[in-house]
């Protein structure tokens, strides 16, 4: 499948793809699994991104010899928010030129994430790019997130178009699943410092530069 030209909007993942946050993430991670006592691969530690944890942070610790859920992971790490609101966090290189490029033309952008709303909004506050999306999807906004396809079709339906000729950028196989499901076409983004796999989408690329020029 050829990439689409003149698409009516192009629908983008946050974290990993407008911002490189989940290193940030991870940090916390390593963190909360040493108060269990052990160290989890680096293989581990990104099963866990781009998913809400539910089922796959149960599976790192299974590996381990440990029953633990997700909840109770979850009590021992710290807040995400602090990510968002506190840590040092700039845009992906060359993401604003690339926003700034669709407005020109007329493209309409939408922001979807699993993060929740008020998370997103500070960081897009903090980075200047709050008025560079026409609509927000969050994770707190739908009833089902990633890899379901709900939040592509709810920022879909918010812009009034179908899928096909439109494009979303996402970097994890739980995003690409969720915007091909959705019938999107997929820029799988492997700029990041954490490369996730990308190869379900319908092409990879490592930058921005030159895309929708």
């Amino acid at each position: 499948m050829r990439r689409p030209t003149s698409p009516d909007c192009v629908l983008f993942d946050f974290d990993g793809v407008c911002a490189d946050t989940e290193p940030l993430g991870l940090e916390l991670d390593r963190r909360a699994f040493s108060t269990y006592g052990f160290v989890p691969t680096e293989e581990e530690l990104h099963s866990l991104v781009g998913t809400t944890g539910e089922e796959s942070i149960p599976a790192v610790f299974a590996a381990h010899g440990l029953c633990v859920s997700a909840a109770e992971y979850w009590s021992h790490r710290g807040d995400n928010s602090w990510i968002y609101r506190d840590a040092p966090l700039e845009p992906s290189p060359g993401v604003c030129e690339l926003l700034a490029r669709l407005r020109a033309r007329g493209v309409r952008t939408g922001l979807v994430s699993t993060t929740s709303a008020r998370d997103i909004l500070s960081a897009l506050n903090r980075l200047g790019l709050a008025s560079c999306f026409d609509v927000l999807v969050t994770g707190d906004l739908v009833e089902r997130r990633k890899p379901d396809p709900m939040p592509y079709l709810e920022a879909l339906r918010h812009l009034g178009f179908e899928a096909e000729g439109n494009v979303a950028i996402e970097d994890s196989p739980t995003g690409i699943a969720s915007a091909k499901a959705a019938g999107l076409y997929v820029v799988g983004y492997a700029g990041g410092r954490i490369v996730q796999d990308t190869s379900a989408a319908d092409e990879t690329v490592t930058g921005f530069d030159g895309l929708f020029a």
